[in-house]
C-alpha cells in the first residue's frame, strides 16, 4: 500500500473532498483532535451552566445593585437641584453597556417611578425592543426632546407635550455621542465602560457649553473592589486580541510586531491610569486628549449656518489667501473659552485611510491656550466649532481695540514669535495624537491598520496654515 503524507494531499482533488472542510480556508480533517475537542466543549458547558445557574439565583429582590440605583434616583427626585433660572431639576441619565440591562432596569423601575416618585421614565437601546416611554411616543428623537426640552427647543414643536417632561432616562451608548442633553445634571454609569474615553463621552452629554446647571454630577458603579486585578485580566485579553487582529494584515503595517505590541501595551496602561483616576474624581475632557474617539462626527449642527455663509461670501472666500487671521474677545459667560488661538491647518500629503483617524481629513483644527496647553485637539472638532460659533457667529465688523493691541504687541506683525511657538506646539500635539489614534484604531476596527509613515505628520512642513483665530480677554 502506498503511504501518503497528509500535507501532500491535494485539496482540489474531487476524490478527496471528504477529507477537507471549510470554504475560503481548507482544513484537513485528520488534523483535528476530535476527542480532545469534545472533552473541552463538555468542560466549557459545565462552567457555563454554573454561571447561568448563579445568575438565575439573583432575583430583583436580591439585586443589591438595583437597590442602590433606586436609592440614588429617589434621593435625586425628592431633593432636586436648582438651575440658574430657578427651575427644579429632577433629571437622571443612566448609562448601561448592554441592551438587556436597559430592558431589565426599565421593567423593574417603571411602575415604582410612576407610582411612588410620580415622574416619567424612558429607555433607549437601539436593540430589538428599541425604545419605551411613559410620556409621548416611543420615537428616539421625541424621547430625547422630552428628556431635555430646553436644549432640544421643544417649545418650537407644537405637536409635542409642553406641560410634562421625562425625568429618568436609561440608555446604552447609542446616545453617548452627538446629543445635547444638558437639561440633566446627574449621570449614572450603571455599567462602567472599560475605555475611560467612553465614560467622558457619556458625561459630555450633560457637561456642555450653554448648560443652565450650576454643577453636574457623575456616579460610577464599579464591578469589583479590587479593580487592579480586573484591569490586568482585561489587558491580557485585549492585548492578545489586538495582536491577533493585526497578524493577518502585518504586511500593511509599517511597524514590526514587537513595536506594535509595545504601543498597544502603552495605550492600555494609559487608559487604565485614567480609569483608576475616575474612582476618585471627574476628569475633564482634555485629560483624555490622546485617546478621544469620534466615530460619528458630522457637520450637521453647523451645516445650515456654513452654507449660508458660503453663499454670502463665496467670491471673497475664493479669492482669500491662506493664513488669514481674526481677533475676538473671549466670552466671560463660558469658562471653557480661554485666551489662546484656534488654528486651522491642512495636511499637504494625505490619503483616504487617514479619515479613520481625523474626522475632518485633510484639515486639522486645534485650540491652544496662551500658556501653551492644548485645550482641544483635532479629535474634538465639534467643541472647537461650537466655540467658533459662540465667538464669531453674526460678527461682521472687526474689534478695533483688539486689532490695535495685537499690532502693538507684534510691532505691526514684525514680531510674531509667541504665535509661531504656539503653532509649533500645536503641530507637535497633532503629530503625537495622530500616532496614538492610529494605535487606538487597531482596537476599534477589525480591519484597522496603521497609515503609511510617509503619509503621517512628521514636522511643520507637512502642514499648511489655512486660518487662525486669536482669542483675547
Amino acid at each position: 500500500y502506498a503511504i501518503l503524507e497528509l500535507e501532500a494531499l491535494n485539496e482540489e482533488d474531487e476524490e478527496l473532498q471528504d477529507v477537507f472542510t471549510g470554504t475560503k480556508l481548507k482544513y484537513n480533517l485528520a488534523h483535528f483532535r476530535l476527542d480532545e475537542w469534545l472533552k473541552d466543549l463538555s468542560e466549557d458547558k459545565k462552567q457555563l451552566d454554573i454561571l447561568y445557574n448563579s445568575a438565575l439565583s439573583v432575583k430583583p429582590e436580591r439585586d443589591a445593585k438595583l437597590a442602590k440605583l433606586k436609592e440614588l434616583i429617589k434621593e435625586k427626585v425628592e431633593n432636586p437641584s436648582v438651575n440658574k433660572k430657578g427651575k427644579l431639576n429632577k433629571k437622571v441619565l443612566i448609562f448601561t453597556a448592554f441592551a438587556d440591562t436597559v430592558y431589565y432596569l426599565y421593567d423593574e423601575l417603571k411602575d415604582w417611578i410612576r407610582k411612588e416618585l410620580k415622574v416619567n421614565i424612558a429607555m433607549l437601546s437601539g436593540g430589538a425592543k428599541a425604545n419605551k416611554t411613559t410620556l409621548g411616543k416611543n420615537d428616539f428623537n421625541r424621547i430625547l426632546t422630552n428628556f431635555s426640552p430646553i436644549s432640544k427647543n421643544r417649545d418650537l414643536d407644537t405637536s409635542m407635550p409642553q406641560d410634562e417632561e421625562i425625568d429618568i432616562l436609561i440608555a446604552t451608548d447609542c446616545i453617548s455621542e452627538g446629543q445635547n442633553l444638558q437639561d440633566c445634571d446627574y449621570l449614572i454609569n450603571y455599567d462602567i465602560h472599560w475605555n475611560p474615553v467612553r465614560v467622558i463621552q457619556r458625561f459630555g452629554r450633560i457637561d456642555r457649553i450653554g448648560s443652565l446647571n450650576k454643577s453636574v454630577s457623575m456616579i460610577n458603579f464599579w464591578p469589583t473592589e479590587d479593580l487592579n486585578k480586573y484591569i490586568n485580566l482585561k489587558n491580557r485579553v485585549e492585548a492578545r486580541m489586538a495582536l491577533v487582529d493585526i497578524s493577518a494584515t502585518a504586511s500593511d503595517n509599517i511597524l514590526e510586531t514587537d513595536e506594535i505590541k509595545d504601543l498597544i501595551e502603552d495605550d492600555l496602561k494609559y487608559r487604565d491610569k485614567q480609569l483608576l483616576r475616575l474612582k476618585e474624581e471627574i476628569l475633564d475632557l482634555e485629560d483624555f486628549n490622546d485617546n478621544i474617539s469620534l466615530t460619528d462626527f458630522t457637520l450637521d449642527d453647523f451645516r445650515i449656518e456654513l452654507l449660508k455663509y458660503l453663499e454670502k461670501y463665496k467670491i471673497k472666500l475664493a479669492e482669500a489667501p491662506l493664513g488669514l487671521y481674526a481677533i475676538t474677545p473671549s466670552n466671560n459667560e463660558y469658562k471653557q473659552i480661554k485666551e489662546g488661538i484656534i488654528f486651522c491647518l491642512k495636511q499637504k500629503s494625505s490619503i483616504k485611510e487617514n479619515s479613520k483617524i481625523n474626522p475632518l481629513e485633510p484639515y486639522f483644527l486645534v485650540y491652544i491656550t496662551k500658556d501653551g496647553l492644548i485645550r482641544y485637539n483635532f479629535t474634538n472638532p465639534q467643541n472647537i466649532l461650537e466655540i467658533y460659533r459662540i465667538l464669531c457667529s453674526n460678527k461682521e465688523k472687526p474689534y478695533e481695540e483688539l486689532c490695535k493691541l495685537f499690532d502693538k504687541e507684534t510691532d505691526n506683525g514684525k514680531n510674531i514669535e509667541l504665535y509661531s511657538n504656539l503653532l509649533s506646539k500645536s503641530i507637535i500635539a497633532i503629530k503625537k495624537r495622530f500616532e496614538k489614534k492610529a494605535i487606538a484604531n487597531l482596537f476599534s476596527n477589525r480591519d484597522g491598520t496603521i497609515p503609511n509613515k510617509d503619509k503621517q505628520i512628521k514636522d511643520t512642513s507637512d502642514l499648511e496654515l489655512i486660518t487662525w483665530l486669536i482669542i483675547k480677554k
